[in-house]
């Protein structure tokens, strides 16, 4: 069986993030009993052939590798090169 490619769709404040993706934050948020106050920087991954989305908070010091296994955790899916290039530039340069 082949797996699923996680690739990078945003970055940004959750106040900033298109109306129809807010379900998929909404739903990691209340998973991690967090309270979203909009400010919060998100990565959102599309998990590619599919309409299903992994938000992942930044906001909290994570590094690439817990990034890469929370997609993997939560989507199933592991990225690609060029979301796993995105993020690493963002967590080097903000």
């Amino acid at each position: 069986m082949r797996g699923f490619v996680a690739s990078l769709t945003y970055i940004k404040k959750v106040n900033e993030v298109p109306e129809e993706l807010l379900p998929y934050i909404r739903f990691r948020a209340e998973l991690e009993k967090r309270e979203i106050k909009g400010d919060e920087m998100v990565a959102i991954f599309n998990i590619v052939s599919t309409t299903s989305y992994v938000p992942v908070f930044l906001d909290d010091a994570k590094t690439l590798k817990e990034i890469e296994e929370e997609v993997e955790k939560s989507g199933h899916a592991k990225m690609n090169h060029e979301s796993r290039v995105a993020i690493e530039n963002f967590l080097r340069y903000g």
